[in-house]
């Protein structure tokens, strides 16, 4: 039993368990206490104010909290049917607030609950008759399958069967057939082992209540965690972390062998003054009180022999327990996301640079000239990198020319080691620094291919597999992150990070945004969204770790604006998953007390709000579909849409059109929407139930500009012929013959819409859908 935490009144809903009801009857109990005493609790919805029974026998709430006032009888119940006070859905979800009040005046808010129109999750039933349901086609009917379903997972740790239980019934009314929420839970695969003695294998029973410092060394065991997943039929992803977060709490060398490596400084990174810092030296980082150890981090070279084998053993004896049970529990197997945050240690924030570790600086020259492992050289215990090998290989002559220094034979060459702003003289225009810079981004990339590799040997499938690189939004005057390898330096200590690198060869991109990188508004190095980005990268990516707070500002809540643009972004890039920070941190009903931190705040924030109101939005949407609501009930945004002939102007959750004298409305969608066109569209516009138009046609524009249908009566469904759903108004774009354009048509880029009434009179659009293939 979890209470609100308040100098005020305590008290907790059990009954709805869920944050929703479908329909207008609640049925909810629960218990309020006040040192002052309660004189009523009430539930408030639309401007009325019910009074709920109070003064119901709560013993177990006495035992917990003895003492107070009306202790022995603090319970209450309510149950009613609310449709007299709301009426007809206006909204999709209508918020109920349970309000305890003292004696003395003095409120607090309990919970905040929705009522749910039961017609959102039969809004899309009639869209998806036919192609554009059946698997071949992306985002259809292989949306019931776990691989193409959209999973909505806050991450959850110290995952008790309680907690677990908590999450799984929280949003079951959210959820629809194309649509899961589930949970993302760390296990730290380095840290949870049967220690020292057993040369610290992998232990998937670990017992958690152990502790070093008066801090429990690990939160979670896979074993509890698959167990009480299976139990509550909740959906998993797996973070296999054993990375620099993963020690990062506090050292435990007796446990964790992350610990007991860094205990040699041959398994470091190193500086550039071949230093090796103590692990505890960057504590007084803001953010960082729980989480003291940054300083330390293992390297990332081929020639760390014992880094290599410990992490590849243990994270194959993880995938060891995790293969069977995928094979009973396929469906509640969202998939594994890998080391957050792999990274050449920026965190001293260019006061150091690091790795130059000698194996690190070894590899380097062998990178440079493509000798080595890059020419397939057999060596012990190091793997064979000539699929790495580079295509513009360096003489000797040419490191002497770049690094302008001579060098008489390769062990002269050596990785820069000042890195100067003066201008004339910036480091980031330095030709030599770039070799350094595009070597370190090989090999972050290089890690995060061995830690996939090593999964997928044990029988992981790849399309089970994300990585979990930080892709954190740039600050003012920072440039932005790099998309490649060979992108150009940036300037400040990017950590080895890019984008395309961040994609491990067989497996999926897995991405950490915050900030302006989860609203999708951070600059780009090509000016494209940074979220079509992602997908231009990999069609499956995952955001696996995600809140629109700035990293900067953590006492700061977001807004709603913020986590439906976010939202809104990933759904249309194809995201297949999302998981929101955090289910046990930060309550939003607290963001005015010390501590609050706002990065780790999802339950009952503007974030959650936005994304319940996503989820019900596309309640049986398949996976592939590209949706624009125009905001929602709280929010008005023109979703990039504009009006090339009549007027549009958002609205809450409408586009407000107004159509010119010849009665016509002709909308322009935002550019880069890539859907998939081979098979044809299925366009949906929502048009209120009582507004017939006399036509309507959609232009759909590829990639490259070409424009189908021709402008012929084909492209036209004129009223007669237009098919009314739920959703609104359906048209059938047939995809164009390949001889019509000389080569298949695979993407749309941007449609374009006209509507035509019989009046100029104003009406209100609700939504614009594009699905793949014909319905």
């Amino acid at each position: 039993m979890t209470a609100t935490v308040a100098a005020r009144a305590l008290g907790w809903v059990d009954e709805p368990a869920a944050e929703g009801v479908r329909g207008t009857v609640l049925r909810a109990s629960g218990w309020a206490l006040d040192p002052g005493g309660i004189a009523a609790v009430e539930i408030r919805c639309n401007g009325a104010r019910l009074a709920a029974r109070y003064g119901l026998p709560r013993g177990d709430v006495t035992a917990v909290y003895p003492g107070l006032p009306d202790g022995e009888r603090c319970g209450f119940e309510f149950d009613a049917d609310l449709a007299g006070w709301i009426g007809a859905f206006a909204l999709p979800r209508q918020r109920v607030e349970f309000v305890a009040i003292a004696r003395d005046g003095r409120e607090t808010l309990l919970a905040a609950k929705s009522l749910i129109d039961p017609s959102c999750h039969a809004l899309w039933d009639e869209a998806l008759r036919g192609d554009a349901t059946r698997g071949d086609i992306p985002g259809g009917c292989a949306a019931t399958s776990a691989v193409r379903r959209f999973h909505l997972l806050p991450a959850l740790s110290g995952a008790t069967p309680g907690t677990i239980a908590s999450l799984a019934s929280r949003y079951r009314p959210y959820e629809s057939d194309t649509i899961r929420v589930g949970m993302r839970v760390p296990i730290l695969y380095l840290r949870t082992t049967t220690g020292a003695g057993g040369d610290y294998a992998f232990d998937p029973g670990f017992d958690t209540s152990r502790e070093r410092g008066g801090r429990r060394i690990a939160d979670d065991s896979l074993a509890a965690l698959l167990d009480a997943a299976a139990r509550s039929r909740l959906p998993v992803l797996v973070t296999l972390n054993g990375g620099i977060w993963a020690d990062a709490s506090g050292s435990a060398p007796e446990w964790d062998v992350n610990d007991a490596l860094e205990e040699d400084a041959a398994n470091c990174q190193w500086n550039e003054r071949d230093e090796v810092m103590r692990d505890d030296m960057l504590k007084h980082l803001p953010g960082s009180h729980q989480a003291p150890e940054l300083a330390r981090a293992l390297t990332l070279n081929v020639y760390a022999s014992e880094v290599r084998r410990y992490k590849k053993r243990n994270l194959q004896q993880a995938a060891a327990v995790l293969v069977p049970w995928v094979r009973a529990h396929p469906d509640l197997f969202v998939g594994v996301n890998l080391d957050p945050d792999v990274y050449v240690n920026p965190f001293f924030n260019e006061e150091q640079w690091y790795d130059y570790n000698p194996g690190t600086l070894r590899q380097f020259r062998h990178w440079l000239a493509a000798t080595g492992p890059y020419a397939g050289a057999a060596l012990p215990g190091v793997p064979d990198l000539s699929a790495y090998r580079r295509d513009d290989p360096l003489t000797l002559a040419g490191c002497a020319r770049l690094a302008r220094r001579n060098l008489a034979s390769w062990d002269d060459v050596d990785a820069p080691r000042s890195f100067p702003r003066d201008p004339g003289r910036e480091y980031w225009s330095d030709p030599w620094v770039a070799q350094w810079e595009r070597f370190r981004r090989h090999l972050v990339s290089l890690h995060y291919d061995d830690l996939a590799h090593w999964l997928i040997e044990a029988g992981i499938p790849g399309e089970r597999i994300w990585s979990s690189q930080g892709l954190i939004g740039t600050h003012p005057g920072c440039m932005p992150l790099a998309l490649g390898e060979s992108s150009p330096v940036k300037n400040y200590d990017s950590g080895g990070v890019c984008i395309a690198g961040s994609r491990p060869r067989g497996a999926h991109l897995g991405a950490i945004l915050y900030g302006s990188a989860a609203d999708n508004r951070t600059s780009t190095e090509n000016g494209e969204p940074l979220h079509s980005i992602l997908a231009g990268v990999d069609r499956d990516f995952a955001v696996v770790e995600f809140n629109t707070a700035d990293l900067q500002q953590l006492d700061a809540l977001p807004d709603y604006a913020s986590a439906y643009r976010g939202l809104r972004d990933l759904w249309n890039a194809e995201a297949s998953l999302v998981s929101p920070m955090a289910w046990n941190g930060s309550s939003g009903l607290h963001a005015d007390t010390d501590g609050f931190a706002a990065h780790t705040a999802w339950r009952d924030t503007p974030l959650e709000d936005a994304a319940l109101d996503f989820l019900l939005a596309r309640a049986g949407l398949p996976r592939g579909s590209r949706l624009w609501t125009f905001g929602s009930p709280r929010h008005a945004d023109d979703d990039g849409w504009t009006a090339e002939i009549g007027h549009a102007v958002a609205g809450p959750g409408r586009l407000a059109l107004i159509p010119a004298r010849d009665g016509r409305v002709v909308l322009v969608s935002p550019g880069g929407i890539h859907v998939a066109a081979a098979r044809g569209l299925t366009v949906v516009v929502g048009v209120p139930a009582d507004v017939h138009p006399a036509t309507v046609s959609v232009d759909v524009i590829a990639e490259d500009g070409a424009v189908w249908p021709q402008p012929t009566a084909a492209g036209v469904a004129r009223a007669q012929g237009v098919r009314r759903i739920a959703a609104g108004v359906v048209v059938a774009v047939t995809a164009p013959a390949t001889a019509d354009f000389g080569a298949p048509i695979r993407y749309a880029g941007r449609v374009r819409i006209e509507l035509r009434f019989a009046a100029a009179d104003p009406l209100g659009l609700a939504r614009i859908a594009i699905l793949p293939g014909i319905a």
